[in-house]
This record gives C-alpha cells, sequence and structure tokens, in this order.
C-alpha cells in the first residue's frame, strides 16, 4: 500500500474547527445533517441558529432546512432549549451537541454509550468518552440575529412573524416603533420641493401626530396630490408641515377620466349614427377640388350650375369620416366609433325606411348638404323626435337634429356646428 499523503492539508490559521470525527461517520444522518451539525459545530459558542441562515448557507428551501434540523433533534445533537428573562419565559433556542444526548437514540445506533466507539481512524481509541455530558454550545445574541428566524421562537407564542400573522388574522396590524414612523417620514420628504432649505422639526412633529392609517395614506396618496398640483398649474408647493397638518391628502380633486377607446359599432346603429351625425354637423373641412374643364362647359351652355356642382362636389368630399363609413356601409361593414357618442346615442329611435318618418330624414339630409345612405336595411336609427311628429315630420327631424346638435356641444366643448 503506497504511504503517499492522499489528504493534503494546507498551513493552520485561526479560521479553522475542532469537530469530532463521528460527526462525519454517524450514519443515523444522512448527508445534509451532517453538513448542518457540522456547520454549526465550526460557528462560535455565541452563535444563534436562523433558518435563514441554513437556507442561504446550505443552497436549500425552507423543508429541506427544516427536516435537517428534526434530524439532529431526533438522533440527539440538539434540542429546543426555553429561555427565561425576569422569571417569564422567553423564547425558544436551539442547542447544538458535539455528541448526541439522546440515550434511546445511542441504544438504536447499536447499543454503544457514545458514537465517539463508532470507527474513526485504523486504530481507534479504546478509552469510554467522558462520563460527563458535554456543555452546549452556548446560547446568545449574536452577529447573524438580524437573519429571519421562524423556527426557533417561544412555542408557545410563536415567533414575531407569527404573531404578526395572527395579529392580521384578528384585524389588527403590529404596532409600529418610533423608527420606523421617523423612517417613514423620511421617505415622505426625501424628493420634496426645496425641503432642503426648510426646517425639518416642524414637518416631523404633525407627522407623528397622525394615525398610522393617516400616514399610509399621506405616503400612498403624496404623488397623486402632487399631480393634481401640476393639473392645476399651481407654481407653488406646500410645505410638508402644512400638507401633514391639514392633511391636504383627503382634498385631492378626482382626476379626469380617461375616455374609452373606440367601439366596433354596427352600420346605421345608434352609436354609428350618432359618429355619422357628429361628423356632419361640423363644417365642411375635406379637400374640395374646383370645377373642371368639362363642368364649367355645363355651367356655361346652361346644363348645370356652378352651386349645384359644388355642392354635389362638398356632399361627396366635404366630410371625409361620414363618407368613409357610409362607403364600409354600403360593403356591411361597422365602424370603430368614440365611446364618448354612447350617452348621445342612446335615446336614439329607428325609422322603417318604407316610412314617412324615414322620407323627412332623407329629406332633411339633402337639404343641409349632406350625404345620406344609399342602400339601408329596413330600419336605420335617428336621433329620437317629439310625439306628434305625423303633423309635421320635416319639421320634427330639424328639431331632432338641432336637439342632438346641442347635447354634442356639451360633449365636444366647441361650436364648430353647421
Amino acid at each position: 500500500m503506497s504511504q503517499e499523503s492522499t489528504i493534503r492539508r494546507g498551513v493552520r490559521n485561526a479560521r479553522y474547527a475542532a469537530i469530532p470525527n463521528h460527526v462525519f461517520e454517524d450514519s443515523r444522518l444522512s448527508m445534509e445533517a451532517r453538513w448542518l451539525l457540522s456547520y454549526l459545530l465550526s460557528k462560535p459558542d455565541n452563535w444563534t441558529v436562523v433558518i435563514g441562515d441554513i437556507i442561504k448557507k446550505g443552497n436549500c428551501g425552507r423543508d429541506k432546512a427544516r427536516k435537517m434540523i428534526a434530524e439532529l433533534v431526533e438522533h440527539g445533537y440538539a434540542e429546543r432549549e426555553q429561555q427565561r428573562a425576569d422569571g417569564k419565559f422567553g423564547s425558544s433556542v436551539l442547542v447544538i451537541f458535539d455528541e448526541p444526548r439522546d440515550a434511546q437514540s445511542s441504544e438504536n445506533a447499536g447499543g454503544s454509550e457514545s458514537v465517539a466507539f463508532l470507527p474513526q481512524t485504523d486504530l481507534p481509541a479504546t478509552a469510554l468518552p467522558s462520563p460527563v455530558l458535554p456543555s452546549p454550545v452556548k446560547s446568545a445574541l449574536s452577529n447573524n440575529s438580524g437573519l429571519e428566524n421562524t423556527d426557533c421562537q417561544n412555542p408557545r407564542e410563536g415567533g414575531r412573524e407569527a404573531r404578526q400573522e395572527g395579529a392580521r388574522a384578528d384585524g389588527d396590524e403590529p404596532e409600529e416603533s418610533p423608527a420606523a414612523i421617523e423612517r417613514a417620514f423620511w421617505r415622505l420628504v426625501k424628493n420634496w420641493p426645496d425641503f432642503d432649505g426648510m426646517p425639518k422639526e416642524p414637518a416631523k412633529a404633525p407627522w407623528f401626530a397622525l394615525s398610522r392609517d393617516e400616514r399610509r395614506e399621506a405616503l400612498e396618496r403624496m404623488a397623486e396630490w402632487k399631480a393634481a398640483l401640476k393639473r392645476q398649474r399651481k407654481s407653488y408647493v406646500p410645505a410638508p408641515s402644512t400638507y401633514l397638518r391639514e392633511k391636504l391628502w383627503q382634498d385631492i380633486p378626482a382626476a379626469p377620466a380617461k375616455p374609452e377607446g373606440p367601439k366596433l359599432a354596427a352600420s346605421y346603429g345608434k352609436l354609428w349614427m350618432s359618429e355619422a351625425l357628429a361628423d356632419l354637423l361640423r363644417k365642411p373641412y375635406g379637400q374640395v377640388a374646383g370645377l373642371t374643364a368639362f363642368e364649367r362647359t355645363m355651367v356655361e351652355t346652361g346644363r348645370a350650375t356652378a352651386e349645384g356642382l359644388m355642392r354635389e362636389k362638398i356632399r361627396k368630399a366635404g366630410w371625409p369620416l361620414a363618407n368613409t363609413m357610409m362607403e364600409r356601409a354600403r360593403e356591411r361593414k361597422g365602424y370603430p366609433c368614440r365611446a364618448e357618442l354612447l350617452p348621445l346615442a342612446e335615446g336614439f329611435h329607428q325609422a322603417q325606411r318604407t316610412g314617412e318618418l324615414f322620407a323627412a330624414w332623407k329629406r332633411e339630409f339633402h337639404r343641409r348638404g349632406w350625404p345620406f345612405p344609399g342602400e339601408t336595411p329596413e330600419w336605420v336609427y335617428f336621433p329620437p323626435v317629439a310625439e306628434g311628429w305625423e303633423g309635421d315630420p320635416d319639421g320634427a327631424v330639424r328639431t331632432a337634429i338641432d336637439d342632438f346638435a346641442e347635447r354634442l356641444r356639451e360633449v365636444r366643448g366647441d361650436d364648430d356646428a353647421a
């Protein structure tokens, strides 16, 4: 057998730990549990076992970490110890041992008095281990106490996280510390305009005077409040003390609602006709060509009038939107119309294609020089006319268009109507 060393160690320094060999050779423990035990035994005596630290260092999940801890507890390498302070129960901590404390587990391992009897070298020591149980690793606050810890708390009261979850389940929130309230204050004023030159204490006092819900609302609605000031074109931003003392976030005016996107409307339906009429009520805005040489000849020979020819040109090109809608309608296609016109379209009534009221609508369109739909379905929607229109259908239709134009001005906010 070769005598050449197959395990080569570097120069010893202060960063190493002395751990009994049987820790690595106890076959009752999984490899993961042996790693955890050796990792914890390499720590200082005042190390606090924190599950978050195990998850991070072991690159494992919470369930895996808990399973490893359970193995150490089952075989006597760890046990939970209840702390007391001033005669009261405190939190529980996990105490780690370099030899198992559980005699039952030792018997199950083969009847030996200590796992130290397990083979460790080619020439294992024959001396019995000391009858005095080893001192446990001391448990105290340490440099890892700030890590997440949910397993090693008072089992009767639960950990801090569990108590907070319980409080939330009961409808209460965990109390805020003065330090947390102050940190929230600095988040509030961090980017406040011109706050660098303002005195701080006058703003801090009303912040602490608010309730917890008011502080939360003041933070959450601050950006909305500043946006409202910007919409109002305010050149002066009140100081944080004024914002807090007068609770200005409660007086934020409602932001204008964003208009809905266009809706595809069926040809000759309520919304479709509302959009078409809204376009026709504008002054002609399309590009209208002048008279051609042929058309001028027609005027000169008396076969047409210049006014009549230009009127026809305007009807075909003066309102591009309405003309496009009617072209698509001839192809049985709908058109995307503005949703803001829906309230105007709700009251539209049907007129039968062969009826007297439909004929009155057609005459009014021609009188105004508007394009009128060609082939239409049996029923077409128009603005509502007053009852008793039978005596004067043309007058009733003109009144209906005027009423629609008035309501449209309120929606559109302009006077661009024919």
